[in-house]
């Protein structure tokens, strides 16, 4: 998905993928082609461009003109924000004061983005651009549930399944802290 949102923020007509090389994929899904690349001269599969209608994007801060901080294990937000035609950002704070970033801190500008919502209980965590310890914590753990089935459903029944409201998830992922 990442090279498709990257394909579809940069408005090419492809990504390429070397993911797909040396794999059968080919074989069972007609989608999976390839293509010559020039430099170096090697086969690679194409991805197609990504670019939804709207992404719906959880950061730290926007300012009052509309420009928005993401930080944290970013992933392909910045890719998925600017190949969507239309870009949501919510937010919990608007802060007009310098903001201190993080090393990979990424500021989208306030052209990129169609609206700024109000959603003071955002984001449901944990979420990858929170920097708490009980998420830092949750995300440490979270390879090794999501390896097992058994525990995966054991992990969802309890943290989950058996919380009626976000603020009791909140303090279940804590006593894991």
């Amino acid at each position: 998905m990442a090279a498709g949102y990257t394909a579809g923020a940069a408005r090419l007509p492809f990504g390429l993928l070397r993911g797909y090389v040396g794999s059968d994929l080919a074989r069972v899904n007609p989608q999976i082609s390839q293509v010559l690349c020039p430099t170096p001269a090697r086969r690679s599969p194409p991805c197609p461009p990504l670019n939804p209608d709207v992404t719906v994007l959880h950061a730290q801060a926007a300012d009052r003109h509309g420009n928005v901080l993401i930080q944290g294990i970013v992933g392909a937000q910045k890719e998925a924000a600017l190949a969507a035609k239309t870009l949501i950002r919510h937010r919990g704070r608007t802060s007009s004061m310098r903001w201190t970033r993080r090393m990979n801190a990424i500021v989208l500008p306030h052209f990129a983005v169609t609206a700024v919502a109000r959603v003071p209980t955002a984001p449901i965590r944990p979420t990858r651009t929170a920097t708490t310890s009980a998420t830092i914590a949750f995300y440490q753990a979270w390879d090794a549930v999501a390896r097992d089935r058994d525990g995966f459903t054991a992990w969802i029944d309890r943290h989950v399944l058996a919380r009626a409201t976000n603020d009791q998830f909140l303090r279940s992922l804590e006593a894991i802290a």
